[in-house]
């Protein structure tokens, strides 16, 4: 096969939200924001696609790749816990394709003959196919990530307390944001002049030095700082930016060691052993400052490129595509967002998004003409991204806490924002639909679209208050850690409560018996009855474990309790001394844990052009993503080796 003569390009931007109502992606399409959506819609069949509970990505990557629910496929949530281990630890990451327990469809693919390429799908790695190719299948547990990273002023004593156990992807794995002191200058051998006393902060990552030194150029008599001086060895100087710049890419090499796990709360090897186990990376960086201002107080932020030889197959993909598409920029921000804090976070995070943007244009252009393959599955995250973060969603949707907080001509101005990003989506699109050959098929989706946030739900301060919750300060970081041997009920990402009346500690196996359904019962009961101080439940349904299965979810994979949140109110497991329960959210955007058939705003477009496919058709009824699968198999005439959980959508087939 030719390189470009691909069969299938399926894109599925991450949190891409589609609805009749407010993000109607196929009447901006028709009024021409959108024109490569709109030459889909009139050369092939589309519509709105609903995801599965609890709405959010590992879960609907996993349904949309197998055609199953997860009481099939296995991938109940994010974090998975299972019998016989801590709650504390995760044992199994949604995002990891061993979590899964059917067969995928690239691996189906590859065992017919095919040729598959993965671009940044989730659970995709470790990879599954050995003959194609596979890049960063983003948080999968596989190979050497380093997230980037936003280093604060350790003076910054308010947003250390808010910012909490949200300054680690998840609140347990690798550090998001850092709080470094700035200090006195020492032994620097270039030292600008500065009208106010310069100070040093250590930036200090992966084993990796860099050095950034705060001085001040304007002769105003007043002790503030404007500019910082960058440096990996104190001697040489590589680049001085102002408060909103950002430096070009330098090179960095950084360490990793495999013998860690940066997951917190487990067992680790010996520092020696870990410090054997080492490995060198030869990569690259970029600095944004972000803010300065007054003494010891400033806000940086370090982007590493995400491209490395140990999360590419084969390995030396990555030095091609690094040649081609540049330093990748996977996706803005992280999870938990960290650029939401700061009105200048704004700025960094569109900043990152574009850089990211252009990234996955890039490499999707090389994989169109220069690489050989039968299927290219690509996704982007940046999308959810900017729908979940602080500054869109809860300005655009009337439901937002802070809709009415600003002018029309200020939401027109938002709006625009967000409809660039689409045209960037629309963009890539445009180029799988000007590569594909005639007997090539275009697919594009989502996994969820997204909703406005107004209020986080702290329940683990809740069941503090009820007593079943006990925490402490650890002595040693300041941090708040819960007690689990004094612990009898508690929340855990996204949608999971677990009960025992003999206390979480230790290894975790369900209770059973009058006391264990007694408190049970109880935790039912206060959920039911809570109440904001509107007098509005935040809680709209609930499973027991046993009944998991009604929402399609595996009993041996969730907790005692299921929880499903309305429209904004989303359960975070955050808790603080005050024991608040109903705290306004910084983010403005969500998805998780809420039950998507009962919100248009969760669901997702579905497009489909190529040969064999109804043109110019809208389907007459919403499909499910368990839909997906099987539809592309029948058209790629490959046999499914189990049966998915629907059949194929019989009405885009063109007679």
């Amino acid at each position: 096969m030719q390189a470009g003569k691909w069969k299938l390009y399926w894109f599925v931007p991450d949190g891409l939200r589609a609805d009749p109502e407010l993000f109607n992606v196929f009447e901006w399409a028709e009024k021409g924001l959108l024109p490569n959506i709109k030459k889909m819609m009139e050369q092939g069949t589309y519509g709105y696609s609903v995801p599965v509970f609890p709405s959010h990505t590992p879960i609907n990557f996993a349904t949309l790749f197998t055609g199953t629910k997860p009481l099939r496929h296995g991938v109940a949530d994010g974090p998975i816990r299972v019998r016989d281990y801590p709650l504390a630890i995760i044992p199994r990451s949604g995002f990891s394709s061993i979590a899964k327990m059917i067969d995928p469809f690239w691996y189906t693919l590859e065992q017919a003959g095919k040729i598959v390429t993965l671009l940044s799908v989730p659970g995709s790695t470790p990879p599954e196919i050995t003959q194609g190719q596979v890049i960063k299948g983003r948080w999968g547990g596989w190979g050497m990530e380093f997230p980037n990273m936003t280093f604060h002023s350790h003076a910054d004593r308010e947003l250390r307390q808010a910012i909490g156990w949200n300054d680690k992807v998840f609140q347990v794995e690798k550090k998001l944001t850092e709080f470094v002191k700035a200090t006195a200058p020492s032994g620097w051998k270039v030292m600008p002049k500065s009208f106010s006393p310069p100070r040093e902060v250590n930036l200090r990552n992966w084993d990796a030095d860099l050095f950034a030194l705060l001085i001040d150029t304007r002769d105003d008599g007043v002790e503030s700082y404007d500019q910082a001086l960058f440096s990996a060895d104190k001697k040489n100087h590589l680049f001085t930016l102002k408060e909103g710049e950002w430096s070009d890419w330098f090179n960095l090499n950084l360490s990793y060691s495999v013998q860690k796990n940066y997951q917190e709360a487990v067992p680790q090897k010996l520092e020696f052993e870990q410090r054997l186990a080492t490995l060198q990376f030869a990569t690259a960086a970029r600095v944004k400052v972000i803010q300065l201002g007054s003494r010891d107080m400033f806000r940086l932020r370090v982007l590493y490129d995400g491209l490395n030889e140990s999360v590419t197959v084969p390995s030396g993909l990555a030095q091609a595509l690094r040649q081609e598409a540049g330093p990748m920029v996977d996706f803005v921000d992280n999870f938990p967002p960290q650029l939401v804090y700061l009105a200048e976070d704004k700025a960094a995070f569109q900043d990152e998004m574009e850089m990211s943007f252009q990234w996955h244009e890039r490499a999707q252009k090389y994989f169109f003409e220069k690489s050989e393959q039968d299927v290219l599955i690509h996704s982007i995250y940046s999308p959810n991204q900017m729908l979940t973060s602080r500054w869109w969603m809860g300005y655009l949707d009337p439901r937002g806490r802070v809709y009415d907080s600003i002018s029309a001509s200020e939401r027109q101005k938002l709006w625009e924002e967000v409809r660039e990003m689409y045209q960037k989506v629309d963009a890539m699109v445009g180029e799988a639909l000007q590569a594909r050959g005639p007997d090539a098929y275009v697919v594009f989706g989502s996994d969820h679209g997204a909703l406005p946030l107004n209020h986080e739900v702290r329940l683990n301060n809740f069941f503090a208050r009820k007593g079943w919750l006990e925490f402490v300060r650890d002595a040693r970081t300041g941090a708040l850690k819960i007690d689990w041997a004094r612990t009898r009920v508690i929340f855990l990402n996204m949608a999971h409560i677990y009960v025992h009346p003999a206390g979480l500690g230790g290894n975790y196996n369900p209770g059973k018996g009058p006391e264990y359904e007694k408190l049970r019962d109880e935790v039912l009961t206060a959920l039911s009855e809570l109440r904001d101080e509107s007098g509005a439940a935040p809680l709209a349904d609930v499973r027991r474990r046993e009944a998991a299965f009604e929402w399609g979810l595996p009993a041996e994979r969730v907790g005692d309790l299921v929880i499903a949140a309305r429209t904004g109110y989303s359960w975070v497991e955050d808790v603080d001394e005050e024991k608040m329960i109903f705290t306004p959210s910084l983010k403005s955007g969500y998805k998780q844990a809420v039950l998507p058939d009962q919100e248009p705003g969760l669901w997702t477009p579905f497009m489909i052009v190529g040969p064999g496919v109804r043109a110019g058709h809208r389907l007459s009824r919403n499909i499910s993503h368990v839909e997906q699968y099987p539809t592309l198999m029948k058209l790629l005439g490959v046999q499914p080796p189990y049966r998915p959980d629907a059949g194929p959508v019989e009405e885009l087939f063109s007679q």
